[in-house]
């Protein structure tokens, strides 16, 4: 009997050493989500966050068997969102910008969503703003989002305090506009639009001035996020684009899908 007990608790604790080896699952991952307000991306509709990005974002995260702490997304200023993802471990922040001066900041899934194009906007009536390049804003104030790429761009383009503008939202930036405390503002046509449309502005208020770049959105992970969790997300959304659930949730959105963009 003696043997046949010391026989089992070798077996036993084989099984668990074995079992111990073994990687955790996925699954069991939880990771903070955190973006700003941006529509059609990310906005509250009947007190969710809900957009195209946070569409994609939550489904790929389902897939690769990973929960969102807290249960939802954390909607917040562009600025502190940015901050929490830089210092904050196992948090992902969307819907983001691939700079070289963000490369190594962060580890990358995407591309998200298909590109936008950044331009200048000034108010129609301002007949008196004419751009021709680049150079020819610096006469201008200019309304920007902190932490934003608009405003490296713009930086790495000759540009300092004393054009630039900050907000911690864009649409203070279009209501500095309409009141006269800035000139331009570096936007995209499609929010501009549902911007206004939410402000009861008509959209012929605003014009474009200037083309600056175009650029992919990404999801970006802090970067004491295990290699193998963010791997599993981003072919988890590899499966959503070849299976249509990226273009099907693009539709269920007015703009994006509409402009015959693809992957």
């Amino acid at each position: 009997m003696k043997r046949w007990g010391a026989m089992t608790a070798c077996i036993v604790f084989f099984f668990l050493f074995f079992f111990s080896l073994l990687p955790r699952p996925l699954y069991a991952a939880e990771v903070t989500v955190v973006t700003e307000e941006w529509i059609p991306y990310s906005f509250v509709s009947n007190g969710h966050v809900i957009g195209i990005s946070t569409e994609i974002v939550e489904q790929a995260l389902h897939r690769a068997g990973v929960s969102i702490a807290g249960g939802q997304v954390r909607l917040m200023p562009w600025a502190r969102a940015y901050y929490t993802v830089r210092r904050n471990r196992n948090t992902l922040i969307y819907t983001i910008l691939r700079t070289p001066e963000r490369e190594s900041l962060f580890k990358w899934v995407g591309p998200l969503v298909p590109p936008d194009s950044f331009y200048f906007f000034k108010l129609a009536s301002r007949t008196d703003i004419r751009l021709h390049s680049l150079a020819d804003a610096r006469s201008y104030r200019i309304g920007i989002l902190k932490d934003s790429v608009h405003g490296q761009f713009l930086r790495r383009h000759g540009f300092d305090a004393s054009n630039l503008d900050p907000a911690s939202y864009q649409v203070q930036n279009m209501k500095k506009l309409i009141n006269g405390r800035v000139d331009l503002i570096v936007d995209v046509g499609r929010t501009v639009r549902l911007r206004a449309e939410r402000l009861g502005i008509p959209y012929a208020t605003f014009a474009r001035a200037l083309f600056l770049f175009r650029q992919e959105y990404y999801m970006a992970f802090s970067r004491d996020t295990p290699d193998a969790l963010v791997h599993r997300v981003g072919a988890a959304l590899a499966a959503m684009k070849k299976d249509g659930t990226v273009e099907r949730i693009l539709c269920r959105y007015q703009g994006l899908a509409a402009e015959g963009k693809k992957w």
